[in-house]
């Protein structure tokens, strides 16, 4: 195309601080060269999300940011939306923007189908949903409990998870068909059949970029044997007590909270075997807790196992990431995470024991070297195959305007 489309991308969360959803959209927007690139978001520090941009992006901030907690994040969105809502129309009529594109979170709460109605007849609208939908993935497990199999189980349910993504009373919220967007980006071909598993609707498969960094350690961080990232309920934190309080006692083990820094909320009652108004103890002395973490290469060099027992999840970026840094992953083997580690990390069926997972993973502890020839293959996979969807994006959303183009006319 001669004429440079004008693409806007819309984060609800201040993307320089956001979890991995908005670690997708960074990386997203710096992979893109065809398009001119306009970014609506909150910020909690413009100048210097401004100054990351510069030359990439033109950015616009709407006032102070949310709390950066989703059990907050529904009462913003609540207070702010008319507020919000305006702000993003007057944004893409002045911009004349020819694409708009929304990152969850915003794609989750259903006022936002008023936003898409308004913006009807301008650009064309895409969505970025990042997480598998609870109750479809319920339904899912009920089958897969009968099967073992999550190929069998998706074949014996995707009628049914159709019907879930349709039905206007349920209101599956991402669903291309609740919100009537004109196309929708999935990180997995896994969480794309919770939404439209017979292709009904325009899409793209983008899983989230990822490479090596080589950058210089900023935290001085020691080794440790186990690290394992925000381990909420649903990323497994149950598994994990088990292993860090049974299992691994003797080894060092490095905790993430992750951007949220909820997690330890739920975990330190169980990981302090003794604590009272009387005794306040402490976390163990193998067991170090970090906040949010900036530099995850340094993190993952400094780490033999990473730990990634999830109950749910759509692909699971720090497995992969831990990949490229020669970090042995040990997994759930749910499928969205598998399109990410290949063969390159320890698979542990769904529900595996605590027993197995300790039966896997402690032989690997005793070697000093990761790397493998599984891991080299997978990256330079991983690689081959982001080089791919990068064209692959950019042709797509080419083509939306294309399209837009030939009907206007």
């Amino acid at each position: 195309m001669h004429y440079k489309p004008k693409l806007g991308i819309v984060s609800l969360v201040p993307i320089q601080n956001g979890g991995g959803g908005e670690v997708y959209l960074d990386r997203f927007i710096h992979s893109l060269g065809n398009f001119d690139q306009y970014l609506w978001t909150t910020s909690s520090d413009e100048n210097q999300l401004k100054a990351s941009y510069d030359g990439i992006c033109t950015v616009e901030c709407f006032g102070p940011p949310p709390e950066v907690d989703y059990s907050t994040m529904g009462d913003w969105v609540e207070e702010k939306h008319l507020e919000v809502f305006e702000s993003i129309l007057a944004w893409s009529n002045r911009l004349q923007l020819d694409i708009i594109i929304f990152n969850s979170p915003i794609v989750y709460f259903y006022q936002t189908k008023k936003l898409i109605r308004s913006l009807k007849g301008g650009p064309k609208i895409g969505c970025i949903p990042h997480d598998v939908p609870g109750s479809s993935f319920s339904l899912l497990l009920d089958d897969y409990q009968e099967t073992e199999s999550w190929e069998e189980s998706l074949d014996n349910i995707r009628p049914k998870l159709l019907d879930i993504s349709k039905d206007q009373n349920t209101e599956l919220l991402g669903s291309p068909f609740s919100f009537g967007n004109d196309f929708t980006i999935y990180n997995t071909e896994w969480l794309k059949e919770f939404y439209d598993p017979y292709s009904e609707n325009d899409s793209f498969i983008f899983h989230p970029i990822i490479s090596r960094t080589n950058e210089l350690p900023e935290l001085g961080l020691e080794p440790v044997d186990l690290t394992i990232v925000n381990p909420l309920p649903m990323k497994g934190g149950d598994m994990f007590l088990a292993l860090a309080n049974y299992h691994f006692r003797g080894h060092k083990i490095r905790i993430l909270e992750g951007n949220y820094n909820s997690s330890m909320t739920t975990l330190e009652p169980y990981l302090i075997p003794v604590r009272s108004v009387l005794y306040q103890a402490e976390l163990p002395d193998n067991i170090e807790v970090l906040g949010h973490v900036q530099n995850m290469s340094e993190v993952y060099r400094n780490t033999k196992v990473l730990l990634q027992p999830t109950r749910i999840e759509s692909f699971g970026m720090t497995a992969v990431e831990a990949v490229f840094e020669n970090c042995i992953v040990a997994t759930t083997d749910i499928p969205g995470v598998i399109e990410g580690v290949g063969d390159a990390a320890l698979r542990l069926p769904y529900y595996a024991t605590p027993q197995q997972w300790a039966d896997k993973i402690s032989p690997v502890l005793k070697f000093e070297n990761h790397r493998n020839d599984n891991m080299l293959k997978r990256k330079q996979f991983i690689l081959d195959r982001q080089a791919e969807e990068i064209k692959g994006l950019e042709h797509f959303l080419e083509s939306m305007v294309t399209r837009s183009i030939a009907i206007e006319r």
